[in-house]
């Protein structure tokens, strides 16, 4: 076996233990620059090293040889296995923090009552936040009538609402 295929299969392994660790065991990043931007060390990193041994390895493998033409394909694929993955997982990145927004104002939402004590004014209702129910104090200082399920509207914070009448 040609030293080009050990290499593409210890890379390709690695990038497959490094993608299975980051999805079970969340963020899992064995690069030493923090995201700050763009940096030529980011390409020039552990997984940009991983990417460009699948991409140069891959490239003499199906060319069967190492010769002037398979290496200097080889390089090329290579350095656009490491952008192209290093410009995946930004957006990926960019795309999981935007759906993580944490959100703490609530206006007019939709909301279903959990329970209420009409003689307190006080009760929670489910709303949606973050992509997840979570259950809120709900207040209320007027006279108003709620049942467990029923469909509101609210408005306020992270800490209580108040229905919109």
């Amino acid at each position: 076996m040609a030293w080009y295929v050990i290499v593409l299969i210890v890379a390709s392994g690695l990038f497959l233990l490094s993608t299975i660790g980051s999805v079970f065991l969340g963020d899992l990043d064995v690069d030493a620059v923090p995201d700050s931007g763009f940096l030529v060390s980011d390409l020039l990193s552990f997984k940009g090293l991983i990417h460009f041994s699948i991409g140069f390895s891959l490239v003499l493998t199906l060319m069967q040889g190492l010769n002037f033409v398979s290496a200097c394909l080889g390089v090329l694929t290579g350095i656009v296995f490491m952008a192209v993955l290093y410009y995946l997982y930004k957006f990926f990145f960019e795309k999981l923090q935007q759906s993580m927004k944490y959100t703490n104002e609530i206006k007019e939402m939709d909301a279903e009552v959990y329970f209420w004590d009409a003689q307190s004014k006080i009760g929670e209702v489910f709303i949606t936040l973050e992509g997840r129910p979570v259950t809120v104090t709900l207040k209320c200082s007027g006279e108003i009538s709620l049942t467990k399920g029923q469909k509101i509207k609210v408005s306020g914070n992270r800490n209580a609402v108040y229905p919109i009448v």
